[in-house]
């Protein structure tokens, strides 16, 4: 994953990362800023094989201007690892 300008890619391999930024420069011009670790309020991190990404510090900003930062949390309503069909649903 890389962050160039206001696009990240994303590609499965080094060399296919290459060939993209090569497209798009020929097209505009560009910056390679590096491996992002926070854009627009949403924080990135990489491991080996995952993305994970959270807005905890946005969410909590929202909360404090809202006056609603010393509620109490509770646990999300579904596991996450749920799988939700809108079949199921209807």
């Amino acid at each position: 994953m890389v962050w160039v300008n206001n696009l990240l890619l994303f590609a499965t391999s080094d060399a296919l990362m290459e060939k993209m930024k090569q497209n798009i420069s020929t097209e505009w011009e560009t910056t390679d800023l590096g491996e992002p670790s926070k854009i627009i309020s949403i924080e990135i991190t990489q491991s080996a094989n995952t993305i994970s990404i959270r807005q905890k510090q946005y969410i909590e900003n929202i909360l404090k201007c809202e006056g609603m930062d010393h509620t109490n949390p509770v646990s999300m309503p579904l596991a996450s690892h749920q799988q939700v069909c809108i079949s199921a649903i209807r």
